[in-house]
């Protein structure tokens, strides 16, 4: 990405390291040392996820579980999506590293220095939510390879990095990485800051969890900042319309709760995550159809309704400072809202907006 004078400039990602310089000495004792120190034998009737995100919450099925269950399927929920996190993470990692590489040859060292920081960071995380997911797992007499069997989903992140590698590779630019990455730190940062919320909250997975929402936020900072100079240094109108509207059909399916769309591994991590709690399968088959279905519930839980919403919000947003025509960004809206029609109307006033407060790392 080499730099002209008149092409927009990565000067904001300075900040951005200046605070992860001042941070990354205690990066171990922030996320891995606490992971660490988690005992399982403390969960006692804390949760590790939204209870109202819970995987079928509300459903007749989670009604027919025991407390203990319950419990044991909230649990399950969040090592699901750590998990998926942790995969994602490296999997950004490894496009991360390809472009501090050419960074670093053809642009702004220091820059090619905070995003190979950044591979630092979620390396990190990843070895922490590792941790956590393990003991979780074995408190309930499962191994972490029983969870990543029933997650057929972790292998779309290896697609992911290599059609951006690909598409990398015939335009000599990862500018369409940058650009999507956005969408990705939306959906993540809403569920996490849901759990840090969350009441009953295991309080030492709490404080993990709000570390990891601090490095994140300046994460999705990055993100958004490099998407917005991504498109503008693509050289014409048509390859931005292009990516405009590629970003939104992949943000129209990065979902929170119920999608409109089914899919065969939503359907099946959700189901076989459900027979881990024992389950019978032709039961847990039902009750992700009658979910998906919205048999019994119409309409979303409050919480994953705001989710939603909050998700929307953001998008809308960035697209708002796209340096792009209104009618594609019109389009890219319409795009999103078909993913998010439950609440893209924003008539829902009975549901309060989500608004997170800003985090500070415990002392």
């Amino acid at each position: 990405m080499a730099t002209t004078p008149d092409t927009p400039s990565f000067h904001f990602a300075r900040r951005l390291k200046a605070v992860s310089d001042r941070d990354v000495d205690a990066l171990r004792a922030n996320f891995l040392d606490l992971a660490e120190r988690f005992d399982a034998s403390t969960l006692g009737e804390h949760t590790l996820f939204p209870l109202q995100m819970t995987w079928f919450y509300g459903e007749p099925v989670w009604h027919e579980l025991s407390r203990e269950k319950q419990l044991m399927l909230n649990r399950l929920s969040f090592c699901q999506s750590y998990l998926t996190t942790a995969v994602a993470e490296i999997a950004t990692n490894v496009l991360n590293l390809q472009a501090s590489l050419d960074t670093i040859v053809d642009d702004d060292p220091d820059l090619a220095l905070y995003m190979a920081r950044e591979v630092v960071e979620e390396t990190m995380h990843v070895q922490a939510f590792l941790c956590l997911i393990r003991k979780v797992v074995a408190h309930y007499g499962l191994t972490l390879e029983q969870l990543r069997g029933a997650n057929v989903s972790l292998p779309m992140a290896s697609w992911y990095v290599r059609a951006h590698t690909a598409v990398g590779w015939l335009r000599g630019d990862l500018n369409f990485y940058y650009f999507t990455r956005y969408a990705l730190n939306v959906n993540q940062k809403t569920v996490e800051r849901c759990s840090i919320n969350e009441p009953d909250m295991h309080p030492l997975v709490r404080t993990i969890l709000k570390n990891h929402a601090i490095d994140e936020a300046r994460h999705m900072q990055m993100s958004r900042g490099t998407g917005l100079v991504a498109l503008s240094r693509m050289r014409t109108s048509a390859a931005r319309t292009v990516a405009c509207l590629g970003y939104a059909l992949f943000a129209s399916n990065v979902f929170i709760g119920r999608h409109l769309k089914d899919s065969r591994l939503t359907r099946t991590a959700r189901t076989r995550t459900l027979e881990l709690c024992g389950v019978p399968r032709e039961r847990a088959v039902l009750a992700y159809r009658q979910w998906h279905e919205r048999t019994n519930q119409p309409e979303d839980p409050p919480l994953v309704r705001a989710g939603r919403a909050y998700y929307l919000r953001c998008n809308n947003g960035y697209i708002d400072d796209l340096p792009v025509g209104a009618w594609v960004k019109q389009r890219m809206k319409r795009i999103i809202a078909q993913g998010y029609s439950d609440v893209a109307r924003g008539d829902d006033t009975a549901i309060a907006p989500l608004e997170f407060d800003e985090l500070r790392r415990a002392s």
